[in-house]
């Protein structure tokens, strides 16, 4: 620790999945650790570090603009672009206007010593200097699974646990697997002592992440299971609950249903990427399932888990989808009782095999698409929610109050928003809550006395 580092001041801004949200709380960790001082993305910062998302275009977008937005509030800070799209558009992150230090998926670990370098000049450094690159080959066979516990999670009243990174699939719309490398797994040790100092730290809810979670362990010389994992951590000492994060269709194991179903410690809540429901879309995507296998995944959760909270992503207008392909994705998803819905138009990206496809459709025509599917969604999340109204849940209090209302506000275990009246003693703890009132984006409630 210097005393330089001692007085300078570095916010982060997270794009995209809770991964990332993972990935920024460890770097936070470290920096803290060098003597800096961690502040929030709006306040004025001697350093802003940018964890960008790259899924969409939007959210090249949207990775470009924090970059815009942190040098409006000061324009001599030191700016680090990392995350996703760094990975995948070196050249183009290097000269966008403002950037100095790139750093790559598999450095994020040496950001402390990545910004000391560049700060090395005690009278301060000098932004004409040409930025830096640090960038190592997330491809490299002998990578191991790089991760350390965390000492908060800025602004969050749940702690994201990094479980698994990478992909070992190759859908053709997704740049995961170049942005991430190939699957692996932190150690089931590493992964326990990291929950149970979450927990020690007072964190009420511990989400398991990863890119493609449910493949945890399945590169090991001896593999492991995901659901495996999940029933040891349930077992850890503490007042927790645990909520899994996006997981694939085909790896959700009847051990994993059975734990939702019977510990009361696991929220009943799913998030399963759907992205088309026509067969011949989901092939062209080289996902690894069909809408039968779908259905069946979800209709056999739901016969275990009566009241699962059910999300899903969708992709519309991919290339040569037809009104009819479109038509089957709408049917399987007014079939079944998704409580949210995540839908994004397709955007091409680059690298990608699906980018190179010719028979893009309209964006006129994905916009209607889109609008008609988040309607929908729209439509069953009120019929859930009116189906709560006198029921009592579980809400895990977040720690600001809704901007609007004033009320506290939190998540049920079913990932239901609700909002409630009470003292901010309330605050991250989780309350049982009786569901009074339901609109189209939220219940209310009150505390159950």
């Amino acid at each position: 620790m210097t005393t330089q580092t001692k007085s300078l001041k570095v916010a982060f801004a997270t794009l995209g999945c809770r991964t990332n949200q993972h990935d920024t709380a460890e770097m936070q960790t470290l920096l803290e650790q060098e003597g800096f001082s961690i502040v929030n993305s709006k306040d004025c910062a001697d350093v802003y570090v940018v964890n960008t998302c790259t899924v969409t275009s939007r959210s090249d977008y949207s990775s470009r603009l924090a970059v815009k937005k942190s040098l409006a509030i000061n324009e001599n800070a030191l700016v680090v672009f990392t995350g996703c799209y760094a990975q995948m558009n070196p050249e183009e992150a290097l000269a966008l206007p403002g950037t100095d230090v790139l750093l790559g998926n598999a450095n994020k670990l040496e950001i402390a010593t990545v910004i000391k370098k560049k700060l090395e000049d005690p009278n301060g450094w000098n932004k004409s200097d040409p930025a830096e690159s640090f960038m190592s080959d997330i491809y490299d066979e002998e990578r191991e699974f790089a991760t350390l516990p965390v000492s908060g999670f800025q602004g969050k009243s749940k702690a994201f646990i990094k479980v698994q990174t990478g992909c070992d699939e190759k859908c053709s719309f997704c740049t995961v697997v170049l942005a991430r490398g190939r699957s692996i797994s932190d150690t089931r040790q590493n992964i326990l002592n990291n929950v149970m100092k979450s927990i020690a730290d007072g964190y009420k809810e511990i989400t398991l992440t990863g890119i493609n979670l449910g493949t945890y362990g399945m590169e090991k010389k001896e593999p492991e299971t995901f659901s495996g994992l999940v029933e040891e951590i349930l077992g850890l000492e503490g007042d927790f609950r645990v909520r899994i994060s996006s997981i694939n269709p085909m790896e959700i194991d009847d051990r994993l249903l059975n734990l939702m179903a019977e510990r009361d410690n696991l929220c009943p809540h799913l998030h399963i990427p759907l992205q088309s429901g026509d067969d011949e879309v989901l092939h062209r995507m080289r996902r690894n399932y069909n809408s039968r296998q779908y259905r069946e995944v979800v209709l056999r959760a739901l016969e275990k888990i009566p009241d699962l909270g059910l999300g899903a992503d969708v992709i519309v207008g991919f290339p040569g989808e037809t009104d009819a392909m479109f038509e089957n994705t709408r049917r399987v998803i007014e079939e079944l009782p998704f409580s949210y819905l995540h839908a994004f138009s397709y955007s091409p990206r680059p690298k990608t095999e699906s980018g190179h496809f010719k028979d893009n459709i309209q964006n006129n025509v994905k916009k209607a698409r889109n609008k008609i599917l988040t309607d929908l969604a729209k439509s069953k999340s009120s019929a859930l929610r009116s189906r709560l109204l006198g029921r009592t849940v579980r809400v895990l209090v977040e720690s600001q109050r809704d901007a609007a209302t004033g009320l506290l506000k939190g998540h049920s275990e079913h990932f239901i928003p609700v909002q409630l009246e009470g003292s901010d003693q309330l605050m991250n703890q989780i309350v049982p809550v009786v569901i009074t009132e339901t609109s189209a984006d939220r219940a209310t409630g009150c505390v159950q006395s």
